[in-house]
């Protein structure tokens, strides 16, 4: 009896452990983007579809798109209060928390999404200079990344925008930091507001436009209101992350880590060669549905790009006036890039 009992004490001891090891996870996604953009499709949606794939049943994914949580800015917190595991943050969105993130926006820095996706990447990584000054301190793991194709103008058609000139006074929506330096250059007033928010301010002329990737121009529905567009400017892009909570990282099993971030390496790879493909295809889509793509002219082009020349170091200049590593972060970014165009990236 004794030997029996023994016996079926290991047993449910055994099933207890199988049990532990193969514990169900559940991860709760916040993000302020619509659950059909472009972002959520190349980057989340495959995400979370991966991680099913390998885990079944084990992992449980609860995704809260649009705000449905909080608000843009602050996702970052309710990641780092628990009430969401995995969190959409955007640093210039939080730049009181992390103002060196920013860097990725400078205009004129990167040609396509590509190369500041993963220049980006390689400082906000675990182990990269950002992830140690802003990453870290504020408790947060990042998993995958983006940074969009670079931002062209995008004006209501009460604007009637179609030259360099036409910026001049003209109210255009910004992310704090560098995209309000860039604005600033070209003769614009920049106006804060996030993403969601945009359609209603141009409809109701609160702003005459906005900086915005034509892929974002399309997921936010403003090609219905757009009447013109610069096709060849470049007034930086956004640096997106999707970062977990560190306090949550913690408490996942090895595997489940491992998988995290394997897979969050190829999304960050795979999404940014989409962004950079629907982004010409957009642009000409714009222009087929009516809307004035215009280029600027070399003239215009060359002044404008004087103009950016002088708002890195004008950012970069700020922050080290803060105490902050301004300085180095612009040389170490640029480095990435370089290293990307001089290996073929």
């Amino acid at each position: 009896m004794k030997s029996t009992i023994s016996i079926l004490s290991i047993c449910a001891a055994l099933a207890s452990a199988s049990t532990v090891a193969a514990q169900e996870v559940t991860l709760k996604i916040a993000d302020s983007l619509p659950a059909d953009h472009i972002i959520t499709r190349n980057t989340t949606d495959v995400f979370t579809a991966r991680l099913k794939e390998e885990f079944g049943d084990r992992i449980e994914i609860e995704h809260y798109p649009a705000q449905q949580l909080a608000k843009a800015k602050d996702i970052l917190s309710i990641t780092q209060a628990g009430i969401a595991d995995i969190g959409y943050i955007v640093p210039s969105y939080v730049s009181e928390k992390m103002p060196l993130g920013g860097v990725v926006e400078l205009p004129g820095e990167i040609a396509s999404s590509c190369e500041g996706t993963l220049a980006f990447a390689d400082l906000i990584q675990p182990g990269g200079t950002l992830d140690r000054l802003e990453f870290q301190p504020n408790g947060v793991r990042v998993l995958y990344n983006v940074a969009l194709s670079p931002y062209q103008a995008v004006f209501s058609k009460r604007a009637d925008v179609t030259s360099l000139d036409g910026f001049q006074g003209m109210k255009m929506r910004s992310n704090p930091g560098a995209m309000e330096l860039s604005l600033q250059s070209a003769g614009a007033t920049a106006v804060r507001m996030t993403p969601p928010e945009i359609f209603d301010a141009m409809t109701k002329g609160t702003v005459d436009g906005a900086l915005l990737p034509f892929t974002s121009t399309y997921s936010y529905g403003l090609d219905q209101i757009v009447g013109s567009a610069t096709r060849n400017a470049n007034f930086g892009s956004v640096g997106i992350t999707y970062a977990i909570s560190q306090r949550k990282w913690d408490s996942l099993p090895a595997d489940i880590q491992e998988a995290m971030t394997r897979i969050g390496r190829e999304v960050t790879e795979s999404a940014c060669k989409a962004f950079d493909t629907a982004e010409a295809e957009l642009k000409d889509k714009l222009s087929g549905a009516g809307a004035t793509v215009f280029a600027l002219d070399e003239e215009e082009a060359a002044r404008l790009n004087a103009d950016f020349a002088s708002v890195a170091d004008d950012w970069a200049a700020a922050l080290d006036k803060r105490g902050k590593d301004g300085s180095e972060i612009l040389a170490e970014f640029r480095a990435e890039v370089a290293a990307l165009r001089e290996n073929g990236n």
